[in-house]
């Protein structure tokens, strides 16, 4: 059975808040990094540049990783 009492609500829009949070700063920290990788001349693991997803889209991987673990346990 699930607990649909107002505290219950209140706290998960606090979680969800947090996380968005927590997200939007990895995800501003991400982007800098991502966008250095791509510009230097070296391949991390010899990934090609035809394959690869966005700069964008390569820091909002890395931030929902990053922010899915902090809620973890």
């Amino acid at each position: 059975m699930t607990d649909t009492s107002i505290p219950s609500l209140r706290a998960r829009g606090d979680e969800r808040r947090e996380f968005w949070l927590l997200f939007v700063l990895i995800f501003t920290l991400a982007l800098p990094f991502v966008m250095l990788a791509r510009l230097l001349p070296w391949r991390v693991f010899g990934a090609q540049s035809s394959g690869r997803p966005s700069v964008i889209a390569e820091a909002r991987s890395a931030a929902s990783t990053a922010a899915g673990y902090a809620f973890m346990g």
